[in-house]
């Protein structure tokens, strides 16, 4: 019976978890670990420079990724993933609690991990299971 009940909790759980992902999002904010051990009050000025010009080179067009209910997804840019062989267009993904696999298409191994630290309605902040400390900020578009 204990069993029962932590499977149905399990399937409840990614139920839940995946109805809040589907759906298109705009990357708004990334985050590397350079960039947050950079960032403290006791910083010099000439740090506070090169921190600026680093932000002034980031690509400014709008990264969307979208969601799909059938575990498959499409990004307009390379945003997760990192193989240059993977086609950085269309994906497939799998979601198991607050982990985010995105999976090789064809062989369905796992490319990239991310762990889901937060999510809502509106706004989803993943981080990179490796490296937690780099982490990506999404804001849900209107459908």
């Amino acid at each position: 019976m204990k069993t029962f009940i932590f499977l149905f909790a399990l399937l409840v759980s990614q139920t839940v978890w995946g109805q809040a992902l589907v759906g298109k999002w705009q990357l708004m904010k990334q985050t590397s670990c350079i960039e947050s051990e950079l960032d403290n009050p006791n910083q010099s000025e000439d740090m506070d420079e090169l921190m600026a010009e680093m932000n002034s080179r980031k690509n400014r067009t709008a990264d969307v990724i979208q969601f799909k209910t059938n575990y498959k997804g499409e990004q307009s840019t390379s945003i997760l993933g990192k193989r240059k062989d993977v086609n950085d267009k269309n994906f497939v993904y799998n979601l198991i609690d607050k982990q985010l696999d995105i999976l090789d298409p064809k062989s369905k191994t796992i490319i990239q991990s991310y762990i889901i630290e937060e999510i809502t309605v509106s706004e989803m902040i993943l981080a990179d299971a490796n490296r937690t400390c780099d982490k990506k900020y999404f804001k849900k578009l209107p459908q």
